[in-house]
């Protein structure tokens, strides 16, 4: 999935490949606004740091790292500090694998290894080559099974994802609460991340020819923050559904599985939503409406509650047509453990067409004490 694409300008072209398989970036990366850093670290995007002129020539990674079959192996983020070595397992279900790496700063590298212990070179008949200022993009066809290196160095900070078109899937992956009417209990989706300093729960569907799953927890730079134990809830020809209860860490995480292949491979699958534990929770008044009606105003009531330290939260919220025309209160102070009541009214133009659907996302965010934010949508329908 594409994240972020931030332009930036930068002083001269990179280098060519050398004979060892690495490639550097220009002296300067230049830099990128830090709302699309996040957007890229939120949702397992990249930002790639392009010249205007290098703006068409990213078609490489846009095929390779989107579409219905691509998978998440491998992401990473942080400052280079030291060289940083990172492994990711090649199963036989892979038919193409790519790494892509970005850099902010100046004379970084990247060298990709096969398990074979050969590096990746321009010219290598399986494998597909772009190099930009400060972005490299490599594709291997029918890749080796085994584990494949990417060995990155550097100043500033570099985000490196590897992703792969395969047939092993990790569907997806959410915390959930119980809930549902009396004989139609069930797992539902919570809103917003999971609340810290309570033990949350964790639903997973990991599809493809899978012979075991072992689940982990990882940091954004890629390290692994430590396992959780997921069972086995159901199981229907290659789809598999798992859950688990656990505490979180205090750092941002994602979801990662691996174990062996019905081949007897080692895989690895990441998620690519990166969850963080929060101290405020949103979420919508449990006698809040489903419908709304044109050529009026109507209010849908949400509930903000503060398990951390006392804070004070701005109230934000939105809808993709701007029906909201007033949210109260829009500022408040919650003790721990206090609660409120948040109320967004919506106007609806009279001519607003029957089963129009509008998404009414609000965030509240901490303005003083701990930094913490969370949110909820609510999906509306216009019914006359």
């Amino acid at each position: 999935m594409l994240g972020a694409v931030a332009l930036a300008s930068t002083r001269a072209d990179a280098e060519p490949l050398s004979e060892q398989g690495q490639f550097r970036t220009a002296d300067s990366c230049g830099r990128a606004d830090p709302s699309y850093l996040r957007v890229a670290s939120e949702t397992g995007g990249q930002p790639l740091f392009l010249k205007p002129s290098e703006a068409g020539s990213v078609g490489q990674f846009l095929r390779e790292m989107s579409g219905n079959n691509h998978e998440t192996l491998l992401w990473a983020t942080g400052p280079f500090g030291r060289s940083r070595l990172l492994s990711v397992p090649v199963d036989g279900t892979i038919e193409r694998l790519t790494f892509s790496m970005s850099a902010d700063g100046e004379g970084s590298a990247l060298v990709i290894v096969r398990p074979s212990g050969a590096s990746v070179r321009k010219g290598d008949p399986n494998a597909e080559i772009t190099e930009l200022s400060c972005t490299r993009i490599v594709t291997v066809t029918d890749p080796e099974i085994g584990d494949w290196r990417a060995l990155v160095s550097g100043t500033g900070s570099f985000w490196l994802q590897a992703g792969a078109k395969t047939e092993i899937f990790l569907v997806s992956a959410e915390f959930v609460k119980k809930g549902g009417r009396p004989g139609h209990e069930g797992l539902f989706r919570i809103d917003g991340q999971p609340l810290a300093g309570t033990p949350a729960t964790l639903q997973l569907t990991l599809a493809g020819p899978v012979d075991t799953a072992e689940f982990s927890l990882v940091a954004l730079d890629g390290e692994t923050i430590g396992p959780v134990a997921l069972r086995e809830i159901s199981r229907s020809g290659g789809t598999h559904e798992y859950a688990g209860t656990f505490m979180l860490p205090s750092r941002p995480f994602r979801i990662a599985v691996s174990g062996a292949t019905s081949n007897g491979h080692r895989y690895q699958r990441v998620f690519h939503t990166l969850f963080h534990a929060e101290t405020v929770e949103v979420r919508a008044a449990e006698a809040a409406r489903d419908e709304i009606a044109p050529g009026a105003t109507s209010s849908i009531g949400f509930t903000i509650r503060n398990v951390g330290a006392p804070a004070t939260f701005h109230v934000v919220a939105v809808d993709g047509r701007q029906f909201v025309s007033r949210v109260d209160p829009i500022d408040l102070t919650l003790a721990t453990g206090a609660s409120a009541r948040i109320t967004v009214d919506l106007t609806v133009p009279a001519d607003v067409p029957e089963s129009t659907g509008v998404d009414l996302t609000i965030t509240g965010a901490s303005t003083s004490g701990p930094s913490t934010t969370n949110g909820a949508v609510k999906h509306l329908t216009i019914r006359r």
